[in-house]
């Protein structure tokens, strides 16, 4: 019968633990990007974005009435596809600013 409560597999050899493998790599990571800094920014779009969507989804029905007549598809979808374009690129932005000001 096996362990259950050792983590590692028994042909796992321990260089290949969590600890030793993935632990660094996220520490270097954090550090390098300040992803402690990101949080509130992050969370922020998250609300953000959440709070939009929810208010395009209450007026769907009505907002779906409407065509967008260059792009022939209804407006609620095409809010749908903006709010989301443009939550990429604030996220996108939000990293970048945050990459270039990280420490090296």
């Amino acid at each position: 019968m096996q362990n259950a409560s050792d983590p590692l597999a028994p042909w796992m050899p321990h260089w290949m633990s969590w600890d030793v493998v993935a632990a660094p790599m996220m520490l270097q990571l954090e550090r390098h990007f300040g992803i402690r800094r990101l949080k509130r920014g992050m969370l922020a779009m998250l609300a953000g974005w959440l709070g939009y969507f929810v208010i395009i989804s209450m007026s769907l029905r009505t907002l779906n009435k409407v065509m967008v007549p260059m792009l022939d598809v209804p407006l609620g979808v095409f809010l749908a596809v903006q709010g989301a374009a443009i939550v990429f690129l604030a996220a996108l932005i939000v990293l970048v600013r945050a990459a270039a000001t990280a420490p090296r």
